[in-house]
């Protein structure tokens, strides 16, 4: 904004790697499309980026009821879900009823509902819910009055409100699922600043929400967007040539040898006139890690396991063969981040000598290990490409162990893990909201639903008492301490192998003002607008 005046109109220009088909909190699981789906819907509350607080965004307020068991949430007024053929030409008003049946689909097993169960474990009767075609509601989820709701839940999960931060539990509205049903994710009907006008398989655009609640703080009306584009650019070079040519305002998960390449060209005055613009690098809480297939018996002895892990050299991964993308994930599974010191995990060390001692004592000296069918799939796939060949090269080399790679996109790799094909797969993981239970959540052998199936469980009764104390301890040191014990066991146990943990980096044209950055890696476009040096 200019002095007291709103800059409106304009358009920003993004890119996402390949065609998005369908756009729905629970039902998609990926980085790319929450980009989309965070400001399209929105959850109860939002994390303020700059001291981690908890803050209300649909919510006006919450407050916690005997002893911090019961959090009662009282709803803004006013906050209208977008126009759309299933309100018959009437506005839709966002109600309790509406966060009761989100938090209840999130907790279902319909189809629509990819997510993990990390609501399941927490709310009163959530377990019975899912597992219960009867159950037709959850006894700890109650609806006051129409703007307020009470959820119980089975501990003191004082920090039970940042996980409801998570575009996955972005509120949907109860009226337009009921009208579409299981097409509801090829119709993305929130309440956020921007709605769905036009998606194929080039390009993906929002426009803004006329009626939408927020101001800003001089009270003008938001956003102040006319709109945002995602393009679809499968391959990094073509998205830096778009971004050079002024046609995307924002790129990101750039590789350092095309960060080199926007700086040399701008630099290069005389050639072309530069642009301003800003690299913005947001510290790694994604990670890249190989899983080890539980159901295979060659995997069943932890030498074998541990044999493997001693072998990869994270280090020459990163620095040598990425060219510094990527940390070196010696630290653990979890990253060291702003809500998690993972400082007393034991440094991973390479001992080619101490691996082949252990592959032998497993009985693998004399007997020939099976040939491993190695799965890597994702976005990213051409660096993965390079380590993965390398720690295969590194296994053949030390070990004597063949892998056949796979190529395949995301799905070909779920279905040959579903099918007990694949042996060894590669993969990358962000959590839903910045907080250590997002990570070790996911390993709890209590988990119950079933498309967890890529990661396996740890099966310690150690791990799950840990992993409870930490989802119930409000010290944050104390809280620290017991995930860090999960962690530890994580790395006994040797069936993930954690390879890199990679850094957000980012790139816009400086003619784009006011773009929030989460710790995880989505854009708010909220109070963007365009405004030329």
């Amino acid at each position: 904004m200019i002095g007291n005046k709103a800059i409106y109109g304009d358009t920003v220009h993004l890119s996402i790697p390949e065609p998005i088909e369908a756009l729905h909190p629970l039902f998609n699981t990926d980085l790319y499309s929450h980009r989309i789906i965070c400001n399209i819907f929105e959850p109860l509350f939002e994390l303020d980026t700059k001291s981690g607080k908890v803050l209300p965004r649909v919510a006006e307020r919450y407050e916690w009821k005997k002893e911090n068991t019961v959090l009662r949430i009282y709803l803004k007024k006013g906050v209208l879900f977008h126009d759309d053929a299933c309100f018959e030409n009437k506005e839709n008003e966002l109600t309790a009823q509406d966060v009761k049946f989100t938090l209840e689909l999130a907790c279902s097993r319909n189809n629509i509902n990819q997510t993990n169960d990390a609501l399941i474990g927490k709310i009163k009767g959530a377990d019975v819910f899912f597992k219960e075609k009867k159950a037709k509601s959850i006894a700890g989820i109650t609806v006051i009055n129409p703007y307020c709701i009470e959820i119980e839940l089975n501990g003191k999960y004082t920090h039970f409100p940042k996980l409801l931060t998570s575009s996955t539990y972005g509120i949907c509205s109860k009226k337009a699922f009921a009208f579409y049903n299981s097409k509801i994710i090829y119709h993305p009907i929130g309440t956020g600043p921007f709605k769905l006008n036009n998606k194929n398989t080039k390009e993906i655009i929002l426009v803004y929400h006329p009626q939408y609640w927020k101001n800003d703080v001089l009270g003008n009306a938001l956003p102040y967007l006319d709109g945002i584009v995602f393009h679809v650019i499968p391959k990094e070079r073509n998205e830096v040539i778009a971004f050079k040519n002024q046609q995307l305002d924002l790129i990101s998960e750039v590789s350092p040898q095309y960060i080199d390449q926007i700086i040399t060209s701008l630099s290069q005055v005389h050639i072309k006139k530069p642009f301003a613009h800003k690299v913005l690098v947001i510290p790694g809480s994604t990670v890249s890690l190989l899983v080890l297939n539980q159901k295979l018996p060659c995997f069943n002895d932890a030498r074998v396991r541990k044999a493997f892990d001693l072998i990869i050299d994270r280090e020459v991964i990163a620095n040598d063969i990425l060219n510094g993308d990527g940390i070196p994930a010696m630290k653990g599974f979890a990253p060291f981040s702003p809500y998690y010191n993972n400082h007393e995990i034991p440094i991973k060390q390479v001992d080619e000598k101490r691996a082949k001692q252990l592959f032998n004592e497993a009985g693998y000296g004399n007997k020939p290990f099976p040939v491993l069918d190695f799965y890597i799939a994702g976005n990213n796939t051409e660096q993965a490409v390079l380590y993965c060949k390398n720690i295969a090269s590194r296994l053949k080399k030390t070990l004597g162990v063949k892998c056949n790679i796979h190529l395949v996109d995301l799905a070909t790799r779920y279905k040959a893990v579903e099918q007990n094909k694949a042996a060894i797969w590669k993969l990358g993981w962000a959590p839903d909201y910045p907080d250590p239970e997002a990570y070790f959540s996911l390993f709890y052998s209590k988990n119950q639903h079933n498309n967890t199936s890529l990661f396996p469980k740890i099966n310690s009764a150690i791990y799950d008492f840990n992993y409870i104390m930490g989802m119930e301890e409000a010290d944050i040191k104390l809280r620290n301490n017991y995930f860090t014990s999960c962690d530890q066991i994580i790395q006994e146990e040797n069936w993930i192998l954690p390879i890199l943990y990679e850094d957000f980096v980012f790139v816009y044209n400086m003619r784009m003002r006011g773009v929030k950055v989460s710790q995880i890696g989505t854009v708010d476009f909220t109070n963007t607008f365009i405004r030329p040096l």
